[in-house]
């Protein structure tokens, strides 16, 4: 910057002189036509620099943040998304069951706990058991979490 100032403060002496050494008259004319047209560059000298450096002034000085209202929304959409599959799977294997899915809102793919409650019909403690087993390995395999995850109530 100090040094386009010296530039424009030189061709403002160089116009002085000009003035005072040169006659008046046909050689004059040219004489200023061209030094004005040096005046020009010297000027916007500095412009194509700044046209490169400065892209986006508001970059700099604002922080990025995650939209949390978004992400809670879609955690929330791909959850139902995964219990609807886990259900329609559920049915296709003969059970009755509702499936809630909990997503993590900060890694969306990633399932943090699944509630099935599933409609058994009165059945002894080993075979309710095998069942439960049935469903929670069917679920965990469907969404792809594991069992331990997966928490299956009997309706």
């Amino acid at each position: 910057m100090s040094g386009w100032m010296i530039a424009v403060t030189g061709v403002a002496c160089l116009g002085v002189l000009l003035e005072i050494l040169l006659p008046e008259g046909q050689t004059a004319k040219y004489v200023k036509g061209a030094f004005s047209l040096l005046v020009i560059f010297v000027v916007a000298s500095p412009l194509p620099g700044l046209v490169g450096k400065v892209t986006d002034l508001t970059a700099a000085s604002s922080a990025v943040t995650a939209d949390e209202g978004f992400l809670r929304d879609a955690a929330e959409a791909y959850g139902r998304e995964k219990a609807l599959a886990a259900e329609e799977y559920l049915k296709e294997q003969g059970y009755e069951a509702e499936v809630e899915v909990v997503v993590s809102s900060d890694k969306m793919s990633k399932v943090i706990k699944c509630v099935v409650s599933v409609h058994l019909p009165v059945l002894d403690a080993e075979e309710r058991n095998r069942h439960i087993a049935r469903v929670r390995e069917a679920v965990s395999g469907r969404l792809g979490i594991t069992p331990e995850t997966v928490a299956v109530e009997v309706a």
